[in-house]
């Protein structure tokens, strides 16, 4: 096989698909680059999702007449002279290939005023192949205007998202921007439409532009400063949280970056005060010297690396827990009475940090040890019933751990044989006590409540006859941009199921009638129960999506202190046959456990 030496142009076209992944990328780079040329008024403006028309116009420094061909080139940054500025980055877009790789693979045009010329010049790159500079007339600063993104590349455009979804992922990093250079007036416009407009204020301000009510009202100020590390911005306030992660953000040394080690530490220090699946909410400054943090380890640097990371660990949970403290004791003096909180912080293994995940239903250690004496017994769920190879082998139900107990439950084999039983009473408000001949048997009412609704849903949908519900009150859910993204693209599978889900103006979305099965559904928990599972969603077929989403509306249908009634009961029960011997709620929990008689005598010692 012959090897080709590619030409520069060919080169310069590849590269520009690493650089220039979406219109995302590009409005990044771009809004780096502004930034770094000291910017304090930044307009981004997309039509199309980004994929017609992206503008970016900052009031910056703007580029001399005799680098303007330059900027274009690839390997060309004002940033870098040489190998030791590698090690001491603080500007954003340093990597030098944004425009050469942006002007392949579009028809970019620029125009560019700095404040000694006496007037502005402008340039069009059309895939690669320059025109000429001209004089033109324009303010100081730099607009930078690309069209028809991968125009010429039609193998790159055909994997772009849909345009609403390449919209939505560049609000969410202007959202980011915001944020993270609060004193910058940035205004971002899609279609024409405002979308953000901010004055350039507090960090306090910008949290106001980009989030509601419900966010601002929540939250608190954290200051801290530990030798050359300065930690700022806002946390939520105890009892307030979101179903996901995606409203956290981390700035260090003004750059947005996502960090698994400030993440865990904010969990951590709100642990005891957050319900299951819940994440606090943060926007918070990181502001360090430079040689302690490496930002070359993302190609997108997204993520970075910090020297000492136990320290930075370390940092933000006092911090937090400080923050935290001062809630509980609002007139307390956090400094006299909080004696160290580094004390009791569990010094963590930073190498193994990155292997933590976060545990959503902790253990909580008990106040006084207590000494139980251990037994032998294993309750018996109908996962033991599972053990038939052919339909002569009888089933066998495990008592105990002692093989020599094991006997056959041939009064399980039938349908009809599971309904001579008695109702004994409930236990906690949670389970239901059933006597059948020689065991007790425990139901969990949600487990059960959840297994009948999720069949009879089941059925309906494979045999088409969903019937919906049109809501009196059509529901209304505040999402971010990435949550509208996934929420979206569940919508014709949610569709299938009966909801008449849409978008409802800007970051919220409509919920119009759900299935009639499920009318009784809690819709909030429903939507928050997508959006947690949003970061690690991952079913590729229209079965996977349709059986989580059902799995999903079935749980939120389950009302609180739910009972069954006899009738339930009964349809619960004639569950268990030939072919299903299993009996398990659609998250896989058990729906029931059977207690044999001899194993309760064993407990009070009528046998041996």
């Amino acid at each position: 096989m012959a090897i080709n030496v590619l030409d520069s142009f060919i080169i310069n076209r590849i590269s520009a698909g690493e650089v220039v992944e979406s219109p995302f990328s590009i409005v990044k780079e771009l809004i780096d680059n502004s930034l770094d040329a000291g910017a304090t008024k930044i307009t981004v403006e997309i039509k199309n999702g980004g994929i017609d028309q992206i503008v970016v116009k900052d009031n910056g420094k703007g580029i001399e007449y005799d680098d303007i061909i330059k900027a274009f080139l690839p390997h060309a940054t004002s940033k870098i002279k040489d190998v030791e500025d590698l090690n001491n980055i603080l500007t954003l877009g340093f990597r030098g290939e944004a425009l050469a790789s942006i002007s392949n693979v579009s028809k970019t045009n620029m125009t560019t005023k700095t404040k000694e010329s006496d007037c502005a010049f402008a340039i069009e790159v059309d895939g690669g192949h320059f025109g000429e500079i001209s004089a033109t007339s324009s303010e100081e600063g730099t607009r930078i205007e690309v069209n028809n993104l991968f125009y010429n590349t039609p193998a790159r455009k055909k994997f772009l998202k849909k345009p609403k979804q390449e919209e939505n992922q560049i609000t969410n990093i202007l959202l980011r921007y915001i944020l993270a250079h609060p004193t910058i007036q940035f205004k971002y416009i899609v279609d024409e439409k405002t979308i953000y407009s901010t004055h350039g204020d507090t960090l306090y301000d910008a949290i106001c532009c980009v989030y509601d009510n419900e966010i601002t009202q929540n939250i608190v100020e954290i200051d801290k400063t530990v030798g050359n590390v300065h930690l700022s911005g806002y946390i939520s306030k105890i009892g307030f949280s979101k179903p996901n992660t995606t409203y956290q953000t981390l700035m260090v040394n003004g750059r947005y970056v996502i960090d698994e080690i400030v993440s865990k530490a904010v969990y951590m220090a709100h642990e005891e005060y957050l319900m299951t699946r819940q994440f606090p909410f943060y926007v918070l400054n990181i502001t360090m010297p430079a040689v302690d943090v490496d930002v070359n380890v993302h190609p997108n640097k997204l993520n970075v690396k910090f020297s000492s990371p136990s320290s930075i660990y370390d940092i933000v949970y006092t911090a937090c827990r400080e923050a935290i403290y001062k809630q509980l004791n609002p007139t307390t003096d956090t400094k006299t009475e909080i004696k160290d909180v580094n004390e009791n912080l569990i010094k963590t293994d930073i190498n193994s940090l990155k292997e933590i995940t976060i545990d959503v239903n902790p253990t909580k250690p008990l106040e006084k040890e207590i000494s139980l004496r251990q037994t032998s017994f294993s309750p018996i769920t109908f996962f033991d019933l599972k053990r038939e190879t052919n339909e002569n082998q009888p089933r066998q139900l495990e008592v105990t751990q002692q093989a020599e107990e094991n006997r056959p439950i041939s009064e399980y084999k039938r349908v009809e044989d599971f309904v001579d039983y008695k109702i004994v009473g409930e236990l906690f408000n949670e389970f239901l006590i059933i006597e059948k001949g020689e065991n007790m048997i425990l139901i969990d009412f949600h487990a059960g409540h959840e297994r009948l609704n999720y069949d009879k849903f089941t059925k309906m949908v494979e045999q088409r006859q969903v019937m919906t519900q049109d809501l009196l009150i059509p529901y209304i859910h505040e999402v971010n941009s990435l949550e509208l993204n996934f929420i979206m693209n569940l919508k014709p599978s949610l569709a299938e199921l009966g909801f008449d889900i849409d978008e409802f103006g800007d970051k919220k979305i409509i919920i119009n009638s759900v299935p009639m099965q499920l009318k009784d559904i809690n819709l909030k928990n429903f939507i928050d129960d997508l959006l947690h599972d949003m970061k690690n969603y991952k079913p590729d077929t229209n079965n996977e999506i349709r059986h989580y989403l059902m799995q999903k509306a079935c749980k939120s249908s389950v009302k609180s202190g739910m009972k069954l009634s006899e009738m339930e009961i009964k349809e619960l029960l004639k569950d268990l046959d030939m072919k299903n011997p299993v009996l398990l709620c659609p998250h896989g929990r058990p729906v029931l456990t059977v207690i044999p008689k001899s194993q309760i005598e064993k407990w009070f010692k009528r046998i041996v």
